[in-house]
């Protein structure tokens, strides 16, 4: 058996990996960032409120999960969001690149958005490959909403954080 020529490897780390000076790259790279963000703060606000740490003397929507579901739900809804965001990432610098944190704002609010739509795609083709599904497309039509009224709070806000970061450390051309 060979070994990987480590050449190779470390050029297509340099070219494709987070370092990367791909700007379409990159900002997959941020998006994924802030998915992993979103679901992290979603499951440690489901704590605070289930844990009284934060006493808002009534439950919002988004906690009334219990904090075990919430972040398994978290957690695996991560192997769609994280790729999805990535994608949406990818896209949005190549349709409209935020040359300004306002700009930034406005493309990673929307590609958050987005994000979810895309991650319809592998959960509705994960079903059909499980089989035994009545409606896959229902369930996974379902299970993007249920993510999207849970934490769209959360998404919109960080992506639009992320998109001004983002667009705020590119370096401007001369």
């Amino acid at each position: 058996m060979q070994s990987p020529d480590l050449q190779t490897l470390q050029t297509a780390y340099r070219r494709y990996g987070p370092g990367t000076d791909r700007d379409d790259l990159a900002a997959g790279y941020a998006a994924a960032t802030g998915a992993v963000l979103v679901a992290a703060l979603y499951a440690a606000s489901v704590w605070a409120i289930d844990a009284e740490v934060v006493d808002l003397g009534w439950t919002p929507y988004f906690a009334t999960i219990e904090y075990n579901w919430a972040v398994y739900a978290a957690t695996t809804g991560l192997l769609f969001a994280v790729p999805a965001a990535f994608l949406v990432g990818v896209a949005g610098w190549r349709i409209a690149p935020a040359r300004s944190a306002f700009r930034g704002a406005v493309v990673g609010a929307v590609g958050a958005v987005a994000a979810y739509l895309v991650a319809f795609v592998p959960l509705a083709a994960g079903a059909v490959a499980a089989g035994g599904v009545a409606n896959p497309f229902e369930l996974a039509a379902v299970a993007v909403a249920a993510a999207l009224v849970l934490t769209w709070w959360l998404a919109v806000p960080v992506g639009g954080l992320v998109g001004v970061v983002y667009a705020a450390r590119r370096p401007k051309a001369a």
